[in-house]
């Protein structure tokens, strides 16, 4: 590899001259390299369209199990609570739920999505020492 051109490799990269002919290899190459853009702009097309679909139908916002479900409705939702909690109270607003809970010796607040009955937190009471009262 000596960094030349020889004179066969020369005449065969030549371009051709305006109205001539382009010989079978280059034509079959044109027909290949034509082909394939033009399938990779059908299947760009067909996911543009499936995305627009997809959005439109609010696929993202519902899964397909809650579709058939009246709107607010959760089902089941487990949420967990130590032996010996009492619950003390129950309170909605703003989409959310408080639950206290309590036992002998620490309460409890666990906030709740109203929407999805899924867990969002728990608010630890601990009593300071010395101020708290005992029950």
């Amino acid at each position: 590899m000596s960094g030349t051109i020889s004179p066969e490799e020369d005449a065969r990269d030549e371009v051709p001259q305006k109205g001539e002919p382009l010989s079978e290899e280059k034509l079959r190459r044109l027909k290949f390299l034509v082909a394939g853009m033009s399938g990779f702009l059908v299947l760009t097309f067909m996911l543009v369209v499936a995305a627009f679909v997809w959005r439109l139908s609010g696929a993202e916002e519902r899964g397909p199990a809650r579709a058939a479900l009246p709107a607010g409705y959760f089902g089941a939702s487990r949420i967990a609570i130590a032996p010996g909690e009492k619950l003390r109270s129950v309170t909605m607003e703003s989409g959310r739920i408080a639950i206290a809970i309590g036992s002998g010796d620490a309460e409890a607040v666990i906030i709740v999505d109203a929407k999805t009955g899924e867990e969002l937190g728990r608010i630890l009471l601990t009593p300071l020492s010395g101020f708290a009262a005992a029950e």
